[in-house]
C-alpha cells in the first residue's frame, strides 16, 4: 500500500500486470464460457435436433439442422448425450422423450357408417365418454371443458394436447397414429378435435413434393386428404365427432391461412354425417368475422378473450368456447332423448 503525501486516505495501487489469486483474464473467462456452452450443446444435442425438426419447412429449418445434426453425431460418438438421459432418469423424466415418438403406421379401422350416429343418453353411473384432442389452442379450451364438466356426473372427459403439433408435420408428431391408439385405449363416444394453430406451413405431398404456400391447390389437396383421413379414423365405431374451426387471428397473414384451413374442415365435415363442423368465427369475431380481443361475457361486461399473441384463448375465451362445446353436446343428448 502506498500513501500519497498529504492525503487523508490510503488507496490500493495494484502493480501493472500483476494478477491476484483467483483472478482470470477476460480471454480465459470467455474460453471457459465457450467450453461450457459447447458441452451443454453436446449433452442436449437430441433435444436441439428435435426442436429444429419441429420448425416449419424452409431455409431456417435447413440451417438449424445443418448446425445441430453434426453436433448430435459428436454427442452420440462421445456418449455425452447419455448425461441428459441420466439427468432425466434422476428427476423422473426418463419417459418424456419417448412420449412424443408415435408409430407412423396407423392401424386399420372399420369404415364409418353413412348415417349420423345416435348418441347414447348418459346417466349417473353411466357417464358419456368424451375425448378432446389437438394442439396448444385446444390445450386452453380443453382444460376449461374439463373444469366445467367435472361437476357433472354424466360426463367423463379426457384431454390430449401436444404443443407445436398438427397435421402438417407427421414427421414431428403423428396425430393419426396417436389418435388411433387413444381411441383404442379409451373408447370415447364423443370426440372434439382442434388443429391448425401450427399447420400454416409447408407440407410434403404423398409423392414427396414440398409445397410451401397454403394458397397452392396442391397444398390444399394434401391437407384435405389428411383431414379426411383423421375424420374417418375417429368416426369409426359409430363415434360422434366435433371438428372445431380456427377462430379469427390478429395477424392478417395468419388469419388468411386459418380461413383456408377452416374451409377445408367445413367441406370435409359436410361429406361425413358423423362429423359436425364447429364454426368459431361467429363466437369470437366481429360482425364481419374479423379479430376482436374483447367480447361481452354472460353478464354483458366486456372482457378480454384472447392472449396477447392474437392466436390462443385466455381463461375467459377458453371458457367461452368450452361452454359452447358443452351446449352442442347437450343439444345432441336432448335430440337423442326426444327420439326415444
Amino acid at each position: 500500500m502506498a500513501r500519497t503525501p498529504g492525503s487523508p486516505t490510503s488507496r490500493w495501487r495494484p502493480r501493472p500486470g500483476r494478477r491476484h489469486p483467483g483472478e482470470a483474464s477476460a480471454g480465459q473467462v470467455l474460453a471457459v464460457m465457450a467450453a461450457g456452452l459447447a458441452l451443454a450443446a453436446l449433452v442436449n444435442a437430441d433435444a436441439l435436433v428435435e426442436r429444429a425438426e419441429g420448425k416449419p419447412f424452409g431455409r431456417e429449418r435447413d440451417r438449424a439442422l445443418a448446425i445441430w445434426h453434426p453436433v448430435q453425431d459428436v454427442g452420440h460418438l462421445s456418449q455425452l448425450t447419455r448425461l441428459r438421459d441420466l439427468g432425466d432418469w434422476v428427476v423422473g423424466n426418463e419417459d418424456q422423450g419417448a412420449a412424443s415418438v408415435v408409430p407412423t403406421t396407423t392401424p386399420p379401422i372399420d369404415a364409418p357408417g353413412t348415417a349420423r350416429p345416435a348418441l347414447r343418453a348418459p346417466a349417473a353411473g353411466a357417464p358419456l365418454r368424451v375425448y378432446l384432442g389437438g394442439d396448444s389452442i385446444m390445450h386452453d379450451a380443453g382444460n376449461a371443458f374439463l373444469d366445467i364438466a367435472a361437476g357433472s356426473p354424466i360426463f367423463t372427459s379426457t384431454l390430449h394436447y401436444e404443443n407445436a403439433t398438427g397435421l402438417a408435420r407427421p414427421d414431428f408428431y403423428d396425430w393419426p397414429a396417436a389418435l388411433a391408439a387413444d381411441l383404442a385405449e379409451q373408447q370415447p363416444e364423443v370426440v372434439f378435435l382442434l388443429f391448425g394453430g401450427n399447420d400454416g406451413q409447408g407440407i410434403i405431398t404423398a409423392d414427396g413434393t414440398a409445397v410451401q404456400s397454403l394458397s397452392d391447390p396442391a397444398w390444399q389437396e394434401e391437407y384435405r386428404r389428411r383431414v379426411e383421413s383423421v375424420m374417418d379414423i375417429v368416426g369409426a365405431d359409430d363415434r360422434l365427432v366435433f371438428w372445431i374451426g380456427l377462430p379469427p387471428m390478429r395477424s392478417s397473414d395468419f388469419d388468411a391461412k386459418a380461413r383456408i384451413m377452416s374451409g377445408i374442415y367445413r367441406e370435409a365435415a359436410a361429406d361425413r354425417p358423423w362429423v359436425t363442423y364447429v364454426d368459431t368465427v361467429p363466437l369470437f369475431g366481429d360482425a364481419d368475422g374479423g379479430f376482436v380481443a374483447r367480447l361481452a361475457d354472460a353478464s354483458g361486461r366486456a372482457v378480454d378473450v384472447r392472449k396477447d399473441d392474437g392466436i390462443h384463448f385466455n381463461t375467459a375465451g377458453a371458457e367461452r368456447l368450452a361452454r359452447h362445446l358443452l351446449d352442442l353436446l347437450d343439444q345432441e343428448i336432448q335430440a337423442t332423448r326426444a327420439s326415444g
